[in-house]
């Protein structure tokens, strides 16, 4: 075979010169089709999701803090149309404009790309206040940073966390009260009292502690029957309430026996306030099934710290010896101890 001339070799490889270049330029043409196919999707699927969105989505501009879009549902959430967010900084919405801090959010959101407020009040155009977690975001989007917000309504959340705690507090309240005579129960008295001593020792006030008897307390529920003597506790512990400070705490030390401590309260006062409240005792005039229960008496003993001791122990077993000396003593009157620590 003659070898081909340089002019047929150079003809071939000018074709397939040729051949290569255009078969790139519609590979190419074709993979920016396929691009550009990939971002009208990426950008489609992108709208769908922020207008489907179960939660509220603000984007800013980061330079300026204007709003450039809006998601339906936070339109919804806060009553405001597309037209009253567009163009407004986040501040001139409505929404926002009880949040003193935005301006300064929104600086400290520049600089850190990132804010979250775990528990946000928005007003809603219809004065409704709701409660929102707001998270924001700074990214970019081509060559523009551009900020994120969303905006979650917590609402339903912080009710259940209100009632819980609501709840939790009852149950507490219920835990250390009385059933019967709505006064704190024994319990409460050990933890409390403990306390009250040691506040009292560190201050150097005085803290005096009464204990309480009904007189012939058995002779009501024998005559009258329980429910009477029901009626007795529940309308002496009102009585009580009526006669004592804010500070002073009530007890209901089991049975018919009751006590009351007495923060920074002398000897005494203390003794001046027994004696009023067996004066109120026989003012009762209580009466069950149309019957006159007659007279109801109160013996009183008082124990104070420092004169007493300055545990618990010393200041109830104190109180309670001088309350024995009062029963046996004639009953209806009030005793001191005077027992020295």
């Amino acid at each position: 075979m003659k070898p081909k001339s340089m002019k047929t070799q150079t003809t071939m490889l000018y074709m397939l010169g040729k051949i290569f270049l255009t078969s790139k330029e519609r590979w190419g043409k074709k993979m920016k089709n396929i691009n550009e196919k990939s971002v009208e999707d990426s950008e489609l699927r992108y709208r769908r999701l922020f207008e489907a969105a179960q939660d509220g989505i603000l984007i800013l501009d980061a330079k300026t803090g204007a709003i450039t879009d809006v998601n339906p549902f936070l339109e919804k959430l806060l009553g405001y149309t597309q037209d009253e967010f567009i163009s407004k900084k986040l501040w001139e919405v409505g929404a926002f404009k009880d949040i003193k801090a935005s301006k300064n959010a929104f600086l400290a959101l520049q600089k850190n790309e990132y804010i979250r407020y775990k528990d946000l009040p928005l007003r809603a155009k219809n004065g409704q206040l709701i409660q929102v977690e707001f998270v924001s975001n700074v990214y970019k989007e081509g060559d523009e940073k551009v900020i994120q917000c969303n905006i979650r309504d917590i609402t339903d959340r912080k009710h259940v966390q209100e009632a819980l705690v609501k709840s939790e507090a009852v149950f507490r309240e219920q835990s250390v009260r009385d059933s019967l005579t709505g006064l704190f129960n024994r319990r409460y008295l050990e933890e409390t009292l403990r306390r009250e001593i040691k506040r009292a020792v560190r201050k150097k006030y005085p803290l005096s502690v009464m204990m309480l008897d009904l007189d012939n307390f058995k002779s009501i529920n024998d005559t009258f029957g329980h429910l009477a003597g029901d009626l007795v506790l529940r309308e002496f512990s009102k009585m009580i309430n009526r006669n004592i400070r804010e500070d002073d705490i009530a007890c209901r030390y089991g049975g018919d026996e009751f006590v009351i401590v007495l923060p920074d309260t002398s000897l005494e006062i203390t003794y001046e306030r027994s004696e009023h409240l067996i004066t109120s005792t026989k003012n009762l005039q209580l009466q069950f099934d149309g019957q006159s229960m007659g007279v109801i008496s109160i013996s009183i003993g008082v124990s104070s710290c420092p004169e007493n001791g300055s545990t618990k122990a010393d200041i109830m077993q104190t109180a309670d010896m001088a309350l024995f000396s009062a029963k046996n003593g004639g009953r209806g009157c009030v005793v001191i101890s005077n027992h020295q620590p």
